[in-house]
């Protein structure tokens, strides 16, 4: 090595290697919110592109195993639980932009009824 010069430790993965980390970077991209190009997309909209890949996915499935039965199924449990988890989502957003709520909030009277 010449003076003034660095190693280079890094380790550049070749064949099969390679292919597998792209593989791992792909995945990433698609399977964690982190890493994912969605993650930006206000809520509606978000909400939207995952039910239509959902649905895409779901009819996919169905023609890999030949069974256009099971499209419904496989379809509605995604369409479900995928609105649960954005409807769930956007009340906890929302809460948060609410503020502070107050805390005698149940609507009784001093005394004990309504007054």
């Amino acid at each position: 090595m010449f003076e003034g010069e660095q190693m280079n430790n890094k380790v550049t993965p070749i064949g099969w290697g390679k292919t597998i980390l792209g593989i791992k970077d792909a995945w990433k991209s698609v399977m964690t919110i982190e890493h994912s190009p969605l993650r930006n997309l206000p809520p509606q909209l978000g909400l939207m592109v995952f039910l239509i890949l959902s649905v895409m996915w779901s009819g996919i499935f169905a023609a890999l195993i030949n069974n256009p039965n099971i499209f419904g199924w496989a379809a509605g449990g995604h369409v479900l639980v995928i609105c649960g988890i954005f409807i769930t989502a956007i009340v906890h957003e929302q809460a948060e932009k609410a503020g502070n709520v107050p805390q005698n909030y149940n609507l009784r009277g001093r005394g004990g009824e309504h007054e």
